[in-house]
Order: C-alpha cells, then structure tokens, then sequence
C-alpha cells in the first residue's frame, strides 16, 4: 500500500514538472511584455544562484551568508574582459573564463574554509565575501567602483560560423537561460545522486563517522564547495548578458541575505525548490515595492511568515498536496 501511494506521488510530480516545463517553454508566445519576459529571466538567473547555494548547504551542511560574492565574481570577470579585452567575445570564451576565474578563486578560499566547520565556516565566507567586494569597490580605475560597469556588449549565441541571436533579444535570452539553466540542474541531480553525492549527505549527517569510515571529509567538504561555486559562476555570467552591466551591490551582505532567503522559502536539499523560492522573492519583491517605499519591511515579514508556517519551505507544500490527493483518491 506504502508503494503504490509513493508510486501516485511520484506520478503526480512528474506531471507537475512536465507542465512547469512546458509552461517555461511557452511563455515568450504566451507574454509579449518584455518586463515580464525579463522578469522570467531574471528569476531563473537567481533559481541558479539559489540551488548552487542548495548544494552547498542541504547536501554538504555548509552555509555560506555571502554565496552571491562568486556569482559577483563571475560577472566581474565577464563585464572586465569585455571592456578591456574583447567587446566581441563569443560565449564559448566568456563562460568558460567567468567561470574558471570563479573556481579559482572559490578553490583558494575553499582550501581555507573547509578546515573549519559550522559557524566557523559560515563566519570565513563573510570575511572573504566583504574582501571579494571591498575589492571590487576600491579599484574604481578598473571597475568604476560603486558607480558599476554599464554598456557592456552582448554576446552572440553561436555554433561556429552560424549565429543562432542575440543576448539583446528578450525572447533569444530568455530561451538561451532556460537552456543552460535546465542542464545545470539535470547534471546536479545525476551528481547529487551519484555516490559523491551520498558521500557529501554522510558528511553533512554525521562528519566525524564519514571520516572514522576512512573518507576524506576536508577533501569532499572542498569538491562540494567548488560545485557549489562553480554553479554561482554560471549565474554571474547569464546575469552580465542579460543586465549589460554589474555593480558592487551584486556582492554585499544584503545580496547575500536575498539569496539565502530564496533557498529557504523554496526548500533545503531540494534543488528545484530554489527556483520556486527565487521565483516568489522576486515576484514579492516587484509587487511590494510599487506600493510602499519600506518594501524591504513588508517583504521580509512575508518571507518570515512563509518561512513560520512551511519551515521545509514551498517544496514540501507540493508533496502534502500531491500525499493528500493521493490519500482521497
């Protein structure tokens, strides 16, 4: 009886995500309004951002209060070598840059990091998040400073001599973001799954019986640090292409707390959760924000609320139903 209600569960999941899927597909015919187009867009940007974060915190017990520093990075990364180097630089150049400069830069801290646990551990991302952006603040000659860097060019998204469109096409962005944004999260999951995955949930269970057993708990602590990271890289990259332009408040603490807000809301050790979760704080954000001035108020006793009665965050809200469907049926 256990089985079959699982197996209806599971059913009902899966046609849930098919029409979410299908609904991301066709929403540039459905919405002509490119605020709202965009707004999709950025939501899916942010779902990224969030389930990088997903990773680090659900499935390796670490927390990170200042994860959008290395999505800041990224697009650091990408807005200075297009200023400086290459205005016409291609994708296949400026993804695999912003990225491995994030990783880099993610394996030197790491190195640091995971010899410390716990609130340790969340206390250094903090110190090296406020130096990652008094950095970025401090080199106005080359960054501008608090002022940011606009006008950036957009890439064309191409497969050798064909141009496939333009990242200054809403429509072509949009598709573009999704695309990328799907095979992240499909390679997570088979990553998550994975024997590394089971290692870093053992680790985050229990680390001093993963490394009695003989694992490498520093070792696997950096390994999901550097995923964790990597896909905050991916972020900073599709965010220069989309906005045109990046600036230092991408990386301070209040950056910082909308991210850890949106994983929350959306549900820990979930991955689809966080873009459920960035999905709700951005739509919140834009309705709270046309009718008051002290939005940030109001949308943090919301995110409180939400978080109060959905402590598992909006993820469980779809098994209950899914369980209780199943449960009258």
């Amino acid at each position: 009886m256990h089985k079959q209600t699982e197996s209806k569960t599971n059913i009902w999941r899966y046609i849930v995500l098919t029409l979410i899927l299908l609904g991301f597909l066709l929403l540039p015919q459905i919405v002509s309004n490119r605020f709202y187009l965009r707004l999709a867009t950025e939501m899916l940007t942010y779902g990224l951002l969030a389930m990088s974060l997903d990773v680090l915190l659900g499935f390796t017990g670490l927390l990170s209060f200042m994860h959008a520093t290395y999505m800041g990075i990224s697009a650091y990364t990408v807005a200075i070598y297009l200023t400086y180097v290459d205005p016409g630089a291609s994708m296949w150049v400026i993804f695999p840059l912003g990225v491995g400069v994030t990783v880099f830069l993610a394996l030197i801290v790491g190195w640091l990091q995971v010899r410390t646990g716990g609130f340790a551990f969340a206390l250094l991302t903090v110190a090296f998040g406020m130096m990652f952006f008094t950095v970025v603040w401090k080199m106005r000659s080359i960054t501008n400073g608090d002022d940011g860097m606009f006008g950036l060019s957009r890439p064309a998204i191409s497969i050798g001599p064909w141009v496939l469109g333009q990242m200054n096409n809403i429509s072509t962005a949009y598709y573009f973001t999704f695309f990328v944004v799907a095979v992240c999260l499909i390679l997570t999951r088979q990553i998550i799954r994975s024997p590394f995955g089971a290692v870093l949930e053992s680790i985050r269970e229990n680390p001093e019986r993963a490394a009695f057993i003989g694992i490498n708990v520093r070792k696997y602590k950096l390994l999901g640090w550097l995923l964790s990271c990597g896909l905050a890289g991916v972020a900073g990259v599709l965010f220069t292409c989309l906005k045109g332009s990046v600036s230092p408040s991408m990386m301070d603490s209040g950056a910082g707390g909308m991210v850890l807000m949106m994983t929350l809301l959306g549900g820990v050790g979930t991955l689809w959760g966080a873009f459920v979760g960035a999905a709700v704080f951005i739509v919140l954000q834009d309705i709270i924000s046309t009718m008051t001035e002290n939005w940030m108020v109001f949308l943090g006793l919301a995110v409180v609320l939400l978080v109060l009665f959905l402590p598992k965050g909006l993820a469980d809200l779809q098994v209950k139903l899914a369980q209780r469907i199943n449960l009258q049926r």
